[in-house]
Order: C-alpha cells, then sequence, then structure tokens
C-alpha cells in the first residue's frame, strides 16, 4: 500500500487512452498491492516445508529455499500482469458502432470495454479478478513440479533434510567424511591424554597419556581414521535404504505443500477468482484504485 500511496502522488502525463504511464502505473499499482497477500502466503509454505525438514530450520532459513519461485515471480510479474491487463482485456479507444466515443469516456465512467481509465472504472469487478487471476496462475505455474524453480527450490529443500542440523554451519570437513568419522577424530584429538572414550562405531579408544600414537592400546590416527571410514561405511550401507525413501518422503510432501498455494491466495484475499461481483474483498483496494486510475486523463 505504501508503494501505491506513493504513486497516487504522482503526476501522469497528458496519454490517449491508457497507455505510457497510465499502463506502466496502472500495472505497477496492481504488483505492489499483491505485495502482501504473496507474503503472507508464502509465509504458510515456509512453515509448512520447516516442519517437513527433519532439522526444522528457522522459518528465514525456510524462506531461502524458496526463493527460485520468488524470484522468477519478480522477473515475470509485471509483463505477465500488464498482458492481462493491457491488451488483453482493456484496449483501444472507446468508441461506438458508429465510431463515436461515448458518454464518460475517456472518465470518468465509460460502459463501454476498451483502454480508457474511465472504462478500466467502470468494469472494476472484472479489472479485479483480472489482477487476482494473473498473479496466482503464474504462482501456480512456477510452483508446479517440472518447472526450473520448483525444481530448484526441490533441491535445495532435498539438501537440507539431508543434513543434520549443525552441518548447517558447519559443512566443510564432513563433506569429506562421514559424521562418524569426523567424530572419532574429534575423540582421539581431545583424549591424548584421557583414559579412554567411547567412539561410535567402534567401542573404547584409549588414551596412554604419552599422547596420541604412543603407548599399549592407543590408536595411531591415521589407522583410527582408516577404521572409522570402513566402519562409517558399513553402517551407512546398513542405512543406505532410508535416504532414499527419505528423499521420496520429501518430494511427495513437497507437492502437497506447494499444491495449496492457489488455496492460500484464496484464504489471503477472501474469496475466490471466478468473478463473483463480491469476491476478493481483501485484494480489491477499490476506492484507492480507482483514484489512481482516474488520475490518467
Amino acid at each position: 500500500m505504501r508503494l501505491l500511496t506513493l504513486l497516487l502522488l504522482a503526476v501522469p502525463a497528458t496519454v490517449s487512452a491508457c497507455e505510457g504511464d497510465c499502463i506502466v502505473g496502472t500495472t505497477n499499482a496492481w504488483l505492489s498491492n499483491y505485495t502482501a497477500p504473496i507474503q503472507t502466503a508464502m509465509e504458510s509454505i515456509a512453515t509448512q516445508i520447516s516442519r517437513l525438514i527433519p532439522s526444522h530450520p528457522s522459518i528465514d532459513t525456510t524462506f531461502n529455499y524458496l526463493n527460485p519461485i520468488i524470484t522468477a515471480y519478480h522477473d515475470q510479474s509485471y509483463q505477465n500482469m500488464e498482458n492481462g491487463i493491457f491488451p488483453s482485456y482493456f484496449h483501444g479507444k472507446c468508441l461506438d458502432k458508429n465510431g463515436n466515443e461515448p458518454a464518460g469516456c475517456p472518465n470518468p465512467d465509460c460502459p463501454v470495454v476498451c483502454g480508457t481509465p474511465g472504462s478500466m472504472v467502470h468494469f472494476f469487478p472484472k479489472l479485479r479478478y483480472i489482477a487476482f487471476n494473473q498473479t496466482l496462475h503464474l504462482l501456480e505455474t512456477l510452483s508446479s513440479p517440472g518447472s526450473p524453480s520448483y525444481d530448484r527450490m526441490e533441491e535445495l529443500v532435498l539438501d537440507a533434510s539431508q543434513r543434520p542440523p549443525d552441518e548447517r554451519r558447519r559443512r566443510g570437513f564432513s563433506r569429506v567424511f562421514s559424521r562418524s568419522v569426523t567424530d572419532g577424530i574429534n575423540v582421539m584429538q581431545n583424549n591424548k591424554n584421557g583414559a579412554g572414550s567411547l567412539v561410535p562405531g567402534l567401542g573404547l579408544v584409549s588414551g596412554s597419556g604419552s599422547g596420541l600414537g604412543s603407548g599399549p592400546g592407543s590408536l595411531d590416527l591415521i589407522s583410527g581414521v582408516e577404521e572409522l571410514a570402513a566402519a562409517s561405511s558399513s553402517s551407512s550401507n546398513m542405512l543406505a535404504p532410508a535416504l532414499p525413501k527419505r528423499a521420496q518422503d520429501i518430494k511427495a510432501g513437497l507437492k502437497t505443500i506447494m499444491a495449496q498455494i492457489p488455496a492460500l491466495m484464496e484464504e489471503a484475499c477472501g474469496g475466490t477468482g471466478d468473478g463473483e461481483k463480491n469476491g476478493l474483498p481483501h485484494c480489491s483496494w477499490e476506492v484507492a484504485m480507482k483514484e489512481y486510475i482516474l488520475t490518467f486523463p
């Protein structure tokens, strides 16, 4: 609404019908208005994805996984909205069958479908539904499996679902060694002078008090890493079927979540885009939009 307020203060250039500054201004006003409903819908999506991922990342982090879809929307939304309004529905000057301009054209109320501000005001319910459906269908397309934006978002979510919580911030060493190997090395380094510790997959690793790699029962670092790696590999092989199963579950859950975008947009706008006259009460902005449109000659 802030951007719309600024737009209302602009002094448009004189135009014939709605063209030039009128087209750009009207299109940008609708895009600005839809920022809040889209944010509301995406917050719900991000919350559900956070619950889907085993590590339950923060909502801010999950929003980053939605960036491919949000970026694609920003890149395509202007052309999508402009084409939906001009010239798909509102176009040309208002002329009757005799070639005369009807009363009320171009301002303030023209009962002929054309591209003047007066016609857009007269047919504002239609304009409102055009803006809603253009927004909804673009988001739905970008959030559907098979689209580049969806596929990239899915990759990010799958990657996050296969990492334990601590590795969201510390991924360097664990990319080379499994977590079991890393834990084993840490235990050995911390027990140079200790009595011994239990290493996952190996049992007791004892320290002789004379440093790592010396004394009876001590574990040489290199051979220890090799044994840990072997143990980890054996453990990973036993758990291997679980990872593909998790990925399939994540994919299925993600499809279900993203399929909710139309319903979430309808909920945010308080109605549907089927053309019902009194629908979309939260996504109409009728008074402000009419005033703004009529600032163009």
